[in-house]
């Protein structure tokens, strides 16, 4: 649940005529932008003014109550100017609107997915066009009254307030959790606060309570358009309540921390691969290879060939090759008399070897069905002062606590989230923007 994963073209491709370099780039769109073919619409006219532009003319630019007489989609392999000449324009106008755009936004940002909204007056002569890179910025090109054209990057003005969303689990956390109009951006700091303590393919049964209390930006017309950061958030798995606070260090670094001061974050992970299915638990049980009961030490997670495995904790490679029954192997010496040991890999992440140093949650090797296995699988193990504990055990590991001199800033900030808990609005998901996500 904690993975985003996000996927971006990189290629570039020239298009239009040729001329001087400056030229050249201002009528070219890497990151494969081109228009659909588009049926000639009615006409509409939205008068916005050309310079000047009141906090009112902003709101309109960029929510106008007229619909657009075009609508271009950026896809794959052409770019601004081309792109405005297929769709009725002359090419000297397109060029020079094509030049007054990339003035005020690079053309190079452009990506595959987003539009241009052309505005045309009553005689079917250009107006204006309007591009939102994002929810804050707005490009406005318009014609002036001499023929020439005119650009501005307009930013949007947002007043941050805090809403909350509270419920107990029915389906799964995103389900409900969205189903509250929490978007995802907040739904993924919140599983990235719990992935050490909890998993959350086993820990959690319906009925489990949660709370994320977080910040939205509201235009200036009130409408929700952007998520902030969560400020506070609340978790009772199986009964156990686990709150949080978001807190800034003296050296500007944030993290969350309970009410003690402590942080979410563990010095081991007990789950060091996402996603898996628990195949095996800790203790006696028939071996299947070997068909008689003996000790299992460690944890099973059943994932396909291929699935990264992550370091469980900071710490020093103690071994990183072929042993025995166990395949591909690694063990990795932490502080504190732990280790932890990743069995079956099918391979090694690229520079994985005995002495590298290597940090919580990087990638070290990989999902694999080496040694004596039934099929691909993690076998994973804890070591504490020699003795192979249950790694079940890491989730009630503490997390590191803040400096005695930094508990009095904390505390101050702690008692400023709770009071605006307290006169914050539950969110409803009927007035989240898809924009949040």
């Amino acid at each position: 649940m904690s993975n985003t994963r996000i996927y971006q073209d990189r290629r570039f491709r020239f298009l239009g005529v040729c001329a001087v370099s400056a030229v050249a780039l201002a009528w070219m769109i890497p990151d494969s932008p081109v228009a659909d073919e588009i049926v000639e619409p009615t006409i509409a006219k939205v008068e916005v003014p050309e310079f000047d532009l009141t906090r009112d003319d902003l709101y309109l630019v960029s929510h106008p109550t007229q619909p657009a007489a075009k609508t271009l989609k950026l896809k794959s392999g052409d770019s601004l100017g081309p792109m405005l000449q297929k769709n009725g324009l002359e090419p000297n106008q397109a060029y020079e609107i094509t030049q007054s755009f990339s003035s005020v936004y690079d053309p190079r940002k452009l990506k595959v997915g987003q539009s241009f909204n052309l505005y045309f007056e009553d005689d079917n002569s250009f107006s204006h066009l309007t591009y939102k890179p994002s929810v804050e910025k707005t490009v406005y090109v318009s014609k002036k009254s001499d023929g020439s054209f005119h650009a501005r990057d307009i930013e949007a003005e947002f007043k941050m307030e805090t809403v909350s969303i509270k419920a107990s689990i029915d389906n799964s956390i995103y389900m409900d959790a969205v189903e509250m109009g929490a978007p995802d951006k907040v739904i993924i700091q919140f599983a990235n606060i719990y992935e050490y303590s909890v998993d959350f393919q086993r820990d959690i049964q319906p009925g489990d309570e949660f709370e994320m209390f977080f910040e939205v930006a509201r235009d200036n017309r009130g409408n929700i358009v952007k998520a902030g950061d969560l400020l506070f958030t609340s978790f009772t798995p199986r009964g156990k309540k686990m709150d949080y606070y978001l807190f800034e260090d003296s050296k500007g670094r944030e993290n969350f921390y309970d009410e003690k001061g402590k942080t979410a974050k563990r010095k081991l992970r007990a789950t060091p691969v996402n996603g898996a299915r628990l195949s095996s638990s800790y203790g006696k049980r028939r071996h299947p290879i070997l068909g008689y009961r003996k000790m299992h030490a460690g944890v099973d997670f059943a994932a396909p060939t291929g699935t990264p495995i992550m370091a469980a904790g900071n710490g020093t490679v103690e071994v990183a090759g072929r042993n025995g029954g166990y395949g591909n192997y690694i063990r990795i010496r932490h502080t504190d008399g732990y280790k932890t040991a990743y069995a079956h890999l099918s391979k090694f992440a690229n520079g994985v070897r005995k002495g590298k140093y290597v940090k919580q949650d990087q990638i070290i090797g990989y999902v694999g069905s080496t040694g004596r296995s039934t099929g691909p699988h993690l076998h994973y193990e804890v070591h504490l002062h020699g003795k192979k504990i249950n790694p079940r055990r890491l989730s009630q590991l503490s997390g590191k606590p803040l400096s005695k001199d930094q508990m009095p800033a904390f505390e101050r900030r702690r008692a400023e989230i709770d009071a605006l808990k307290e006169t914050a609005p539950v969110l409803q998901s009927d007035i989240m923007s898809a924009e949040l996500d």
